[in-house]
């Protein structure tokens, strides 16, 4: 799984979490390198608030990239659970880890997020997915 991510350009590359996820073992792989640059069969994961502001880091780039805020808002999820858009065959996940975009995220937050993506990954067959390392400022 360890594959190398880099666009060159500097501007646009996050540190990215490539993840296999299995039922029976769990494989993670940190790479440097642009996130979006990622293999197009990867999913895709990172942290918003409830109210689905994403005016800040790397949210903006997945807003303008992916679009659907209101059908993000239309799943009325809460903190500690998962939004999820589906785009070109592939899952978009929002972990929804604090109430608004100026609170502080938890630890508590983000686990139980990320254990609804993880049953949402097993249910649909998702194996591949990548994130922005968690707890990371950004580039």
């Amino acid at each position: 799984l360890k594959k190398q991510l880099n666009s060159g350009n500097s501007d646009s590359v996050w540190p990215a979490v490539l993840m296999k996820i299995q039922k029976e073992a769990e494989c993670i792989t940190y790479v440097k390198g642009d996130l979006f640059a990622c293999p197009k069969t990867d999913s895709l994961a990172h942290c918003i608030s409830e109210d689905c502001r994403m005016g800040a880091g790397i949210a903006v780039l997945f807003k303008k990239k992916f679009g659907g805020v209101q059908e993000l808002l239309n799943q009325q999820k809460k903190s500690g659970e998962v939004a999820v858009l589906k785009r070109d065959g592939r899952y978009i996940y929002y972990l929804i880890t604090k109430k608004r975009a100026s609170h502080k995220p938890t630890y508590e937050n983000l686990q139980k997020s990320l254990e609804a993506m993880k049953s949402h990954c097993l249910k649909n067959g998702v194996t591949d997915l990548s994130m922005p390392r968690q707890g990371n400022p950004g580039p």
